[in-house]
């Protein structure tokens, strides 16, 4: 898929979240090397990597003092699918850990790994079949 087709996709999930949570965020792509360094100062992605877990994902949110962003790759994600719905799926997901933001207390394992159980409630139970497409 191009950056076209994949923005495309992104925009549909924004819509469909927007319908019912209200959430301001940037889009931005990189490209493979800038994403992969990107994904290694996440916590979470930093274990998996150490653990020599390869990334499977082709998104993330950076938190900042400003609009949350939605960092994508399309490298990444030509790795993983060609299907649009699936895009769709990942930018549903971020959107879910910008909206769940204020409920991270900390900095550790447990916080992040209790925010994507939040996540992941809260995305199966508003986008089932969207939720379905990024379980393992």
């Amino acid at each position: 898929m191009n950056e076209k087709e994949v923005i495309k996709a992104a925009e549909q999930a924004y819509s469909m979240f927007s319908k019912k949570h209200k959430v301001d965020v940037f889009l931005e792509f990189l490209n493979e090397e800038e994403f992969f360094d990107l994904s290694s100062r996440s916590r979470i992605i930093h274990e998996e990597m150490k653990e020599g877990l390869p990334i499977k994902v082709g998104s993330l949110v950076v938190h900042s003092g400003r609009k949350e962003t939605i960092v994508l790759c399309k490298d990444v994600i030509n790795l993983l699918t060609k299907d649009p719905e699936f895009i769709k799926a990942l930018v549903l997901h971020e959107l879910f850990h910008v909206l769940d933001r204020s409920k991270v207390k900390g900095q550790d394992m447990l916080d992040f790994i209790a925010s994507e159980d939040r996540v992941h409630k809260d995305f199966k139970k508003e986008f089932p079949k969207y939720a379905e497409m990024l379980e393992i």
